[in-house]
């Protein structure tokens, strides 16, 4: 008897069951698959070169790129604040093209405001195209041109965000009629219905209407007119000059000057007047050095600590001055900073200048009274105004020594020289570090553990120099030639090596950070935000865009290196009732940092007026008159003065 291939089951044969359920099951995955959510990777992208060629004409081009997004998602602007992640665009470097302009979005974002979050949000839907003008080099073949290029962007529903992708792009040449299609296209302003200008969506967000806003509006003046005379710039120059004195920024050299008054009170009084003199020559040569910087380069006071070489090289100098303080070697400075066994070591010229040029450059990150206003009427006028301008501020602050040159008495009222300052040295030791620990506080994240190391390589080479025990077994220029090579070595080895590593290190877990935090903001949207002012990092867009839809908008322009601005902020700023109205009001607060170079930010302050760009500084744009924003600047004890300012619906 044969065996039966199949059996029944109610008569059906179970093969046949088996396939019904089989197309059931693939019906069920295919019906499933139609309904579930867009994620990012529905998200596409596609770019083409438009070319128009007039006769006799070089032929104008522009690169379109294009984002397609499905139903339910959207992705974020260019002028995105964080948490959220702003759309990035970057073309393949190429010898065949190059952009000449940043790429601008043909429309402007719906920005909506999360009531609980206090974040605009400016997203794109559907489709969003961005256009950048580009120059193709004499000869290219157009016709067979492809642009390479890929979009950073971060796609999101009503309820989260997802990871963010990056998606590649080949842009293939697109011939036009004419050279018509290139005029870009003005943004229209983002409309909402007259009759509700704060429309909320279901998690609890607003839309406001816009109106035309641009900086070339602003008709801010200068905090200190042209017009003024040299004889009124001049008497707030050296005053300004003299407060630096009694900033907390000169503190560290403070102790250099103390040591130095004491070991002169046995000199005759000329060599008192010559060492002071020495001082104020050191103090006034940075000041030229300043004034050079801001004539020629546009710098701003104290901006030279927003590159990070100088900061490296300078936090390297201090650390070396902080362990000849703690007896590690001894600089080669005449008279420095004394002798180790505590008796007073005669001070020497080269020695006294030195510590007036790092006195000075240690004060610039902190701005006192008087001198925003001097620097900033100097740096418009001509060249030899502006030196004399620095100048008298660089008198100002060696006032006290020169007086002491002048008036060797006052050095009697000081201790006699002994024992007692060689414990006071090596305090100042630690004060030194102190100000390392300072320069290394506001230094690029990135550059922090290869600066750390190089501090390293520097200590080494100041215990190879200075070791007693290796003095009597090599000669000094053996022992200062292999410190050298010390730190040559270790700045090789910091800021060849660990740098790159310590960067995308640093990348990785940014960007993890970033998406966390973006994750997280779109589930709390019900958490209140407490005390804390919600600050949105500076872009001309986003002022723009919040100024046009109607809002006052609070601009603090400051850095990490800035002492003054940090005391501001502390004091003034973050407070209870400047962040409540804030809040309350829904006043958007801006971060200008210039702890790195920003020309965007340098070009804002000086559509304010503030010429010199210099900082602190701080910008109201009231929502009846943002043309005419309301400024402040210079030290604040209390919130009473942006209280009042932010209180303002209409400047003037």
């Amino acid at each position: 008897m044969t065996a039966s291939i199949c059996s029944t089951r109610n008569g059906v044969p179970s093969q046949l069951m088996a396939y019904f359920a089989a197309l059931i099951f693939i019906f069920a995955i295919s019906a499933s698959a139609d309904a579930a959510p867009a994620i990012a990777e529905d998200v596409s992208v596609s770019a083409s070169v438009h070319v128009a060629a007039a006769e006799g004409a070089e032929p104008e081009a522009k690169l379109v790129v294009t984002a397609h997004i499905p139903e339910g998602l959207h992705i974020y602007a260019q002028t995105q604040p964080k948490p959220f992640l702003a759309t990035r665009i970057s073309v393949d470097s190429s010898e065949d093209v190059r952009l000449t302009e940043e790429f601008r979005p043909v429309r402007s974002p719906i920005v909506i405001r999360h009531k609980s979050l206090k974040i605009e949000l400016h997203e794109f839907e559907h489709e969003i195209s961005w256009e950048a003008p580009i120059e193709i080099s004499a000869g290219v073949d157009v016709g067979s041109l492809v642009i390479k290029g890929e979009v950073f962007a971060q796609a999101c529903d009503a309820d989260s965000c997802f990871p963010p992708q990056t998606y590649q792009f080949a842009a293939e040449v697109k011939l036009v009629d004419s050279a018509e299609s290139f005029v870009f296209a003005e943004l229209p302003p983002v409309e909402a219905d007259q009759d509700d200008p704060q429309q909320e969506n279901s998690q609890g967000r607003s839309t406001e209407a816009a109106t035309a806003f641009s900086l070339d509006s602003i008709e801010a003046k200068s905090s200190t007119e042209s017009s003024v005379s040299i004889w009124a710039i001049l008497p707030l120059a050296f005053v300004a000059g003299f407060i630096l004195n009694f900033m907390p920024c000169v503190l560290p050299v403070v102790g250099l000057k103390v040591l130095s008054f004491v070991s002169q009170a046995d000199n005759d009084r000329r060599r008192i007047f010559m060492l002071n003199l020495f001082y104020s020559l050191g103090i006034i040569s940075v000041l030229l050095v300043l004034a050079t910087l801001a004539a020629f380069a546009g710098l701003g006071w104290g901006e030279q600590f927003s590159s990070v070489g100088f900061t490296v090289v300078l936090a390297s100098i201090v650390f070396a001055f902080a362990l000849s303080f703690l007896g590690v070697w001894e600089i080669m400075l005449p008279g420095f900073v004394g002798s180790i066994g505590g008796a007073a070591e005669e001070e020497g010229l080269t020695g006294a200048f030195s510590k007036g040029v790092l006195s000075t450059v240690l004060a610039t990150p902190c701005s006192g009274p008087f001198l925003g206003s001097a620097l900033a009427w100097a740096v418009i006028q001509p060249t030899h105004l502006t030196f004399l301008v620095f100048a008298t501020v660089g008198l100002g602050m060696a006032s006290p020594f020169l007086a002491i040159g002048f008036f060797p008495s006052l050095v009697k009222w000081l201790p006699k020289p002994g024992p007692w300052m060689k414990g006071f040295k090596e305090l100042m030791g630690f004060v030194l570090i102190a100000t390392v620990i300072f320069l290394l506080s506001f230094i690029q994240i990135p550059a922090l553990v290869p600066t750390v190391a190089l501090l390293a390589a520097v200590g080494m080479a100041c215990w190879w120099y200075g070791g007693k025990s290796l003095k009597s077994s090599s000669s000094e220029w053996w022992r200062l030639a292999t410190s050298m090579a010390i730190v040559v070595f270790g700045a090789w080895l910091s800021f060849g090596w660990l740098y790159e590593v310590s960067t995308a290190r640093f990348d990785r877990a940014a960007n993890r950070h970033v998406v966390d935090q973006a994750g997280q903001a779109m589930q709390v949207a019900e958490t209140p935000v407490g005390e804390d002012i919600p600050w949105q990092p500076y872009s001309e867009e986003l002022l723009e865009q919040s100024i046009a839809s109607g809002k006052t908008v609070f601009v603090d322009f400051t850095a990490d290196w800035c002492l003054t601005c940090k005391a501001n902020e502390s004091v003034a700023i973050n407070q209870p009732a400047v962040a409540d109205l804030i809040q309350r009001e829904g006043i958007v607060a801006i971060r200008a940092d210039k702890t790195a170079p920003s020309p965007d930010i340098d070009r804002l302050l000086r559509k304010l007026g503030n010429n010199s760009a210099s900082i602190p500084f701080y910008a109201v744009f009231p929502e009846d008159s943002p043309t005419k924003p309301v400024t402040l600047e210079g030290i604040f004890s209390s919130p009473e003065a942006f209280v009042s300012a932010l209180a303002t619906r209409k400047s003037g």
